[in-house]
């Protein structure tokens, strides 16, 4: 990139013959630099004195942000989808209504909605957006997210007239006419700080996609236990009371699920975890194993869990 000269009256010296000429392009840069300097100034600067830049600001929205995700990830089970938000009613508190706090990835489950999900939040990632008419997530942990990640979007991009302009292409995209030594400088330090916030915000999202992934899996798997103990009692219900054979102990299903974990009796709620661990282990798709198997191993350990909790 080129340095322009830093002898700002240069233009009016070679002004292509005419004076008049070269001093109306020296205004011209000067306005130019100045024009530039303000719109910096309206993205960075902080309205409140003697407060961060905005770019900080932001860096540390995004640290609480992923302090909040190492907090709340960690301690979630797969199998209790349910306390990723506690869902309570709106409760009356004076003039004011408390909201129902809760986010639809994590509600009952639907195909069609997490099909739409699965489609809309990289979506909204990918165009800055917050929310759509397909989902808002309020003031859930995506909502956080996406809110940060439009922050980031619009502190990246220069105002009109340097509408071209992004701040994490500095320093080559300043304009000839307005390149010095310093000003390359500062933007190479803005640049590196609004690099490392896409960086961390990038990290936040690829946990935060993996784990709703997880939770809206797992609400599958749940769903599809349902079905099958709605059809199984539907088909119990329509067999002969006189059948001669003897019932066993356990459901069909029940039995599949002891078979299918190699269990001879039914097992404790110790042993049952302990099980569905070393199995899981075994046969996650991460770790080298069969995808297909893996979900008919959570969907047993559902069917057992549910079992020995209404024992």
């Amino acid at each position: 990139m080129r340095i322009a000269n830093q002898d700002w009256f240069e233009p009016a010296l070679y002004g292509n013959g005419s004076w008049t000429s070269g001093l109306d392009r020296v205004l011209c840069i000067e306005e130019s630099k100045l024009q530039f300097v303000r719109c910096l100034k309206s993205i960075l600067c902080n309205t409140i004195p003697h407060a961060p830049d905005r770019i900080t600001i932001l860096q540390q929205d995004v640290k609480m942000l992923e302090h909040t995700l190492q907090l709340r990830l960690g301690i979630l089970a797969m199998d209790r989808p349910q306390a990723w938000f506690r869902h309570s009613p709106a409760t009356e508190r004076g003039p004011f209504s408390a909201a129902v706090f809760e986010d639809p990835i994590f509600s009952r489950f639907e195909e069609s909605r997490a099909v739409a999900i699965r489609h809309v939040l990289p979506e909204l990632w990918r165009s800055r957006q917050v929310s759509c008419s397909e989902y808002d997530p309020s003031a859930s942990l995506w909502g956080r997210l996406l809110l940060l990640n439009k922050r980031w979007a619009q502190l990246n991009q220069l105002p009109p007239p340097f509408g071209d302009v992004f701040v994490d292409e500095l320093p080559e995209a300043l304009p000839d006419d307005l390149s010095s030594p310093a000003l390359i400088q500062f933007g190479a330090l803005l640049a590196q700080k609004i690099k490392a916030c896409q960086r961390d915000l990038e990290v936040c999202y690829q946990q935060l996609w993996c784990r709703s992934e997880s939770f809206l899996y797992a609400l599958h798997i749940q769903h599809l236990s349902h079905k099958a103990r709605k059809q199984q009692s539907h088909q119990q219900s329509s067999q002969s009371r006189h059948e001669s054979r003897p019932r066993s102990p356990f459901s069909q299903a029940v039995e599949e699920s002891l078979r299918f974990m190699n269990f001879g009796s039914m097992p404790s709620f110790t042993d049952l975890k302990q099980r569905y661990r070393t199995m899981a282990h075994h046969l996650h798709p991460d770790k080298g194993g069969n995808e297909e198997r893996f979900k008919l191993l959570t969907y047993h350990y559902q069917q057992l869990l549910k079992f020995l909790q209404r024992a």
